[in-house]
């Protein structure tokens, strides 16, 4: 008996960790069925091929019937969106069917909020009269997510839609400036504090820029949103774009309070780069040069500014920038920095005590190791 005892506690206790195990499973399985459509999600997968013409109009015509949609419908019409535009036709031209699915994106359930703006997002790949359409009957709701941070998943999904919209369709677009799309895009810029984030509403912001319509005061404002902020490759693209598109007798005074801190701000982003791999980012640093060299241009407060962080930080040569631009080969980069560094040598001509000290920091004349190729 004393032998049986530990054996049969031994066997009872493989068969509880067995039953425990099994229910862990059994857990797991029914809440990936039930969170944001996952169980749907993997049955969908093995038919996505086979989803045609037709079932997209049944689809669009169950939905509209029953003005709901279930999560199944949902993910079968966002893979038959995602197989060709002529779904995307399909489904647009049955009146009412869009409404029901901008009714679950404006519902309390956030997982069927979440299918919906998904949906959406790849209806929104059709043409101009689709998203024109989309704007109309979701545009101010997509805005309204995309303002709220609280919901990443659902704000980032709304934003694609929003950069799909304004990027492919001049109809759709129009309809969402008249939205407030670009007002709420600046309030959202100004307050943003996840990167990621960040990048999608800049990038929203410069498709929407391309049309050409915001005013000096629009542009200024954006520039303003910077201000005491690290920028980033993404920031820096706006930056330059706001540049450009103000008119020149606003360029020199349109952002003069937020001078000092872009021109920090360029100044810490190069120095960042330095001793990286400057081929990936060659095109912020050329955009940083450009900006600084647009801040010189515009105010001569600008070189004091300048010359008084590079000292401070003392954590960017030009000199060292161009050696190690040119020791990676990147010609493009040499030229724009010589023409940089001359702009800098002749607006420090009205003031020779200033570009000695300067040189006695960064003495590039000496120090520029410079191709034969641009000799």
């Amino acid at each position: 008996m004393d032998v049986e005892v530990p054996f049969v506690e031994q066997n009872r206790s493989q068969r509880r960790n067995e039953l425990k195990w099994d229910q862990k499973t059994h857990r797991k399985k029914e809440a990936d069925r039930n969170r944001a459509g996952l169980g749907e999600l993997h049955h969908s997968i093995g038919v996505m091929e086979t989803i045609t013409e037709t079932e997209i109009k049944g689809l669009a015509g169950r939905i509209k019937r029953r003005k709901r949609c279930e999560p199944l419908d949902l993910v079968r019409l966002s893979y038959g969106f995602q197989q060709s535009r002529e779904n995307i036709s399909h489904f647009i031209r049955i009146t009412g069917a869009i409404n029901v699915i901008v009714k679950e994106l404006t519902g309390h359930d956030y997982n069927l909020q979440l299918l919906a703006a998904e949906c959406i997002c790849n209806l929104s790949l059709g043409d101009d009269v689709c998203c024109e359409k989309i704007s109309t009957f979701a545009g101010t709701y997509l805005i309204a997510l995309a303002e709220n941070p609280n919901c990443r998943p659902l704000q980032q999904t709304c934003l694609w839609i929003l950069q799909n919209i304004v990027g492919s369709s001049p109809k759709g677009a129009e309809v969402l400036f008249s939205q407030g799309l670009v007002v709420v895009l600046i309030r959202l810029l100004s307050t943003v504090t996840d990167h990621e984030a960040a990048d999608d509403i800049i990038l929203t912001l410069e498709l929407a820029l391309n049309y050409n319509q915001e005013t000096s005061a629009t542009l200024d404002q954006i520039v303003q949103c910077f201000t005491g902020k690290a920028l980033h490759p993404s920031s820096l693209r706006l930056l330059y774009k706001c540049y450009n598109l103000l008119p020149a007798k606003d360029a020199n005074t349109a952002h003069g309070e937020c001078s000092e801190s872009i021109i920090r701000g360029c100044v810490d982003y190069l120095a960042s780069v330095l001793g990286t791999y400057l081929e990936s980012q060659a095109a912020s640093i050329l955009l940083s040069i450009r900006i600084l060299a647009h801040h010189l241009a515009a105010t001569p407060t600008s070189r004091n500014i300048l010359v008084s962080h590079l000292m401070t930080r003392n954590t960017l040569k030009f000199s060292d920038l161009f050696n190690e631009c040119a020791a990676s080969n990147l010609m493009p980069l040499c030229k724009e920095l010589l023409w940089f560094l001359g702009q800098l040598q002749s607006f420090f001509g009205e003031d020779p005590a200033q570009l000695q000290t300067y040189l006695s920091f960064d003495n590039f004349v000496e120090h520029l190791n410079v191709p034969k190729s641009l000799m």
